[in-house]
């Protein structure tokens, strides 16, 4: 396999990303809506999540939860190989109760130089994009987080701040409108916020600022249309991009393909 492949089912809580290149992009800073849990088979990348710089190598576990600020570039001319489970949240949120409750808000990376769980990790992530039952998948999955969230280590967490209650209710706002034009006297009427203070303290909170964060929010929407195969010039119109070549430049470099590949590998 080279390049960028997708797999994805309507009928599963998850889409999978494949990616096995020479790499030369520069993923700019984004946030999924799924949980991310993936492992590096090859290469080395800089992940960048909440202000800290990691450096990622080969046989390396990455979980990012949902709606986490985050970039991951991989050292350019080298071998990139790795595999990315995107799970729904309302799927994490049954598992984490059937384990006690509680929720995972911390990124982690996770060490798998352990050769027998290296290779436990990538059968598993194999069996999800292979053409058996789906209780099989399923219990795949279930077995994946048991044996690689359950019992993170604390220590392991990256840094994470407490969030400031008016900058919550901006994040929330942008959540819930992020597909109408917003404007810095809105984000001051919902939050009580000086709009001159705003885009400084939003930054400095989410490490990016208030419009970047509604265009995260348009490219997930844009890649949820996408997967139902409508037109991409009618999923650009939609996601607030002025035009469709505005909306591929933004597109790949937040995703990696263009909108037209990101629609037909999946």
């Amino acid at each position: 396999m080279n390049g960028v492949q997708f797999y994805r089912d309507k009928d599963l809580p998850f889409e999978i990303k494949l990616s096995n290149t020479i790499s030369d992009l520069s993923y700019k800073k984004h946030s999924h809506e799924e949980y991310s849990l993936g492992v590096v088979n090859k290469g080395e990348s800089s992940f960048w999540c909440e202000g800290k710089l990691t450096e990622i190598y080969q046989k390396t576990l990455v979980f990012i939860p949902h709606n986490i600020v985050h970039a991951c570039n991989p050292h350019s001319d080298k071998p990139w190989r790795y595999k990315m489970i995107y799970v729904q949240p309302y799927w994490v949120k049954g598992f984490m109760e059937s384990h006690g409750g509680g929720t995972i808000s911390y990124p982690v990376v996770k060490d798998l130089s352990n050769q027998k769980v290296f290779v436990e990790v990538n059968k598993l992530i194999d069996i999800l994009v292979s053409p058996v039952e789906f209780l099989e998948k399923e219990a795949s999955l279930l077995t994946l987080f048991e044996r690689m969230v359950c019992d993170v280590d604390k220590r392991e967490y990256l840094s994470h701040r407490k969030l400031q209650p008016k900058l919550k209710t901006i994040k929330e706002y942008l959540h819930n409108c992020f597909l109408e034009k917003i404007t810095l006297d809105h984000l001051e009427q919902v939050s009580g916020l000086n709009k001159f203070f705003i885009i400084r303290l939003f930054k400095e909170e989410f490490s990016v600022p208030p419009h970047t964060y509604q265009t995260l929010l348009r490219i997930n929407y844009a890649k949820k249309e996408l997967r139902k195969y409508k037109p991409i010039t009618e999923v650009a119109y939609e996601a607030g991009f002025y035009d469709q070549s505005h909306f591929n430049k933004v597109f790949k470099n937040h995703v990696g393909v263009t909108p037209d590949r990101y629609q037909k590998l999946i």
